[in-house]
């Protein structure tokens, strides 16, 4: 019997090479043990309202903005940039599986996207660079963002198209604590970049997803700076 591997999906990114066309997909394929992220979390302030035990609930896209409570996030496009619909964003996954099969060998089922949602996407009206929100449930309940990285790094590795990786790094992104992969690969003889932060949450995996080039790195850090917390008296759960 053929063993079932589920996605871990927090790039499923497709660009076409008229916008940029690479889709790197994260998928599970061995247990590894990596050292776990010294996350420190923050203190919580009497004034703030604690929503850690708060059930997930999906964002709401609108043309102008991303707004989540759960994550307690809002992302507002700098004016070049422009949000992707809810349709957009499930062709993107689709696309991505189809990528995946293709590019691994691996077949997937019809629910091998579950457990994954696309919370947003926005891409610059000339392509680059793109940005993506992607929450995905934890495969194993004490996986860390390390070990996390490590096989997201395995799959793009069994693509064959030569990624490179720089060491994991911390940041902050609206004032939430984010773990950093960077990734480089050459694409139609030009060089794309891409950065993963991710956190993990309530038992999920949340990761902001930019993709751009060398001459977009300003631009990317517009976007990533777009990210504000949706509440100032609000917190979303510590990352664990």
């Amino acid at each position: 019997m053929r063993r079932k591997k589920s996605l871990l999906i927090p790039a499923v990114l497709a660009f076409s090479l008229c916008t940029g066309a690479v889709v790197p997909v994260l998928a599970e394929e061995t247990s590894q043990t990596a050292d776990a992220a010294d996350n420190e979390q923050e203190t919580h302030t009497q004034s703030a309202t604690d929503t850690s035990d708060s059930p997930y609930e999906k964002g709401t896209i609108t043309d102008t903005d991303f707004q989540s409570e759960w994550l307690n996030l809002k992302f507002t496009p700098p004016e070049t940039v422009v949000m992707n619909t809810e349709e957009e964003l499930q062709s993107v996954m689709k696309q991505g599986q189809t990528t995946l099969e293709e590019s691994s060998g691996v077949e997937l089922g019809d629910d091998a996207l579950s457990g994954t949602v696309y919370e947003m996407m926005a891409s610059s009206i000339s392509g680059f660079p793109n940005v993506s929100l992607v929450v995905e449930d934890a495969s194993l309940e004490n996986m860390t963002v390390d070990q996390y990285f490590l096989t997201a790094q395995q799959m793009l590795d069994a693509t064959g198209m030569g990624y490179t990786y720089s060491d994991v790094t911390d940041i902050q992104i609206a004032g939430q604590d984010f773990r950093v992969m960077e990734t480089s690969v050459a694409v139609n003889d030009y060089e794309v970049l891409q950065k993963y932060c991710t956190r993990k949450q309530g038992g999920k995996f949340v990761s902001i997803i930019l993709s751009y080039t060398t001459d977009t790195t300003a631009e990317t850090d517009e976007i990533l700076a777009a990210f504000t917390p949706l509440n100032t008296d609000t917190e979303a759960a510590p990352a664990e």
